[in-house]
């Protein structure tokens, strides 16, 4: 047989086996395309036989969505899923707390490169709080110092504080008692633990006089947050601060009852509002006819005393009369009790006390977290109902431990010092007027039911 010859029955063969694998590949595919067929028929068929209630079943033991931090909420009820607000159309919750007075040796520890700092953020880490919580790369991080406390703020239609000191670092130099200065990271802080307005009119508001305040100001635009009692302009005075949600709208006040003897600068008296009763009384009257309920904040009372004084009562009278259905109290740098005003139109706190400080004994850190609920009847007219405290902690010590603010009820879990017997001494001063609302231990989260006995 020539060459040639074994060539040609070579490239035969190849191709009649070619034909073979072919034929075998189609009838091999053609099966397999039917039994597929068959089987999703006979899936179909078997699912539309399933009972809804099986169905439901299946759907209900789908695994939940983990929830971030869960640690925090150990020992706490949880829900059965998340709630972002916790009000609906018609109802607007409210949760405020007091003053935001940062001394030198708070901003000391917000300082990313001290290294208690570094050692808080490396155990939080470890604890299981998540890593982009903490901004390790500016100057100042406040979030390690309000991230136990941020569950309890951001769930709310409104949160507010009052800032107490101006944030004007680091335009200007960072300072502490008795003219202060702090890191304007505080703000950006505050934002992020859900704090959507402020109050800024304070005996601290011109510590670095006319500039300060201005530079305060713009840096509060800059992260924008609404503030309310030191303005920038009288345009930004004649601005009304309003907030809407659930279809209810609130409007904000805020005074001082003075600066520390710094002159008030001629011609800026924007920067800070004083307290002056008739004017006062003007204002709440005039924006309680653009809005559904009026909040004003003062910064008003003695410091230290636990009881307000008779200052206190007529300016809040004066309030309430006028049409202020929350006045929210502050500057004592203690709790002092609740109330109510005319038949339960107002509700009032004296004193909030601290909300973050760097003060030292035990009664000055102690502070607490407001609630109110606005609700519309079926008339048309919003009231406050079912009015609340939680009593917050802070925790930390100069120069050795990280301050933090906790829940209060938390005594055993951080080691509150003599914290059930400050426990039961606040319990018995915010009832001393009134028993017209509830004292929880820990508000209502997103993941976890309000508690009223709950210790940790």
């Amino acid at each position: 047989m020539s060459k040639k010859t074994r060539t040609w029955l070579a490239i035969i063969g190849s191709l009649l086996i070619l034909t073979i694998v072919g034929l075998y590949i189609y009838t091999f595919s053609n099966t397999s395309q039917a039994d597929s067929t068959s089987n999703e028929s006979t899936q179909i068929a078997s699912q539309s036989s399933v009972s809804k209630e099986s169905v439901q079943e299946e759907m209900a033991e789908e695994p939940v969505e983990p929830i971030e931090q869960e640690f925090l909420f150990e020992d706490l009820p949880m829900k059965e899923g998340k709630e972002t607000l916790p009000s609906q159309e018609g109802e607007l919750t409210l949760r405020s707390v007091g003053d935001v007075l940062i001394h030198d040796r708070v901003s000391y520890l917000a300082d990313t490169y001290s290294p208690i700092y570094q050692d808080t953020v490396a155990n939080m880490l470890e604890e299981g709080f998540e890593p982009d919580l903490f901004d390790e790369g500016a100057a100042y991080d406040f979030m390690p110092m309000l991230a136990h406390i941020q569950p309890y703020l951001e769930y709310a239609d409104i949160s507010m504080a009052n800032l107490e000191v101006i944030a004007a670092s680091p335009q200007l130099p960072m300072s502490g008692y008795p003219q202060f200065n702090a890191p304007s990271e505080i703000i950006t802080a505050l934002k992020r633990i859900g704090i959507d307005i402020v109050s800024n009119a304070t005996n601290h508001t011109l510590d670095w006089f006319s500039e300060g305040a201005h530079y305060s100001l713009q840096n509060l635009q800059d992260e924008d947050m609404m503030y309310v009692g030191s303005y920038e302009s009288w345009e930004d005075y004649n601005t009304n601060r309003i907030i809407e949600a659930n279809g209810i709208n609130i409007g904000f006040l805020n005074y001082s009852y003075g600066t520390n003897g710094i002159p008030v600068p001629a011609g800026e008296e924007y920067l800070i509002s004083l307290i002056d009763v008739p004017l006062m009384v003007a204002e709440v009257e005039a924006l309680s006819q653009q809005v559904d309920a009026v909040v004003v904040s003062l910064q008003l009372g003695n410091e230290y005393d636990t009881l307000p004084n008779e200052d206190q009562f007529y300016i809040f009278q004066a309030l309430s009369d006028a049409g202020a259905k929350l006045i929210l109290g502050g500057h004592p740098h203690v709790l002092q009790p609740v109330d109510w005003y005319n038949d339960g139109e107002t509700f009032a706190i004296y004193s909030q006390a601290s909300f973050l400080t760097g003060q030292r004994d035990l009664d000055n850190k102690q502070g607490g977290i407001t609630e109110v609920t606005f609700q519309r009847d079926e008339s048309g007219e919003v009231n406050v109902v079912n009015p609340k405290f939680m009593p917050i902690f802070n925790l930390g010590v100069e120069a050795e431990k990280m301050y933090q603010v906790v829940p209060f009820a938390d005594i055993n879990l951080h080691q509150i010092p003599d914290g059930q017997l400050w426990w039961d001494m606040i319990d018995e001063r915010m009832h001393t007027y009134v028993d017209g609302f509830e004292f929880v231990t820990h508000l209502e989260t997103e993941v976890t039911e309000e508690t009223t006995d709950t210790f940790r």
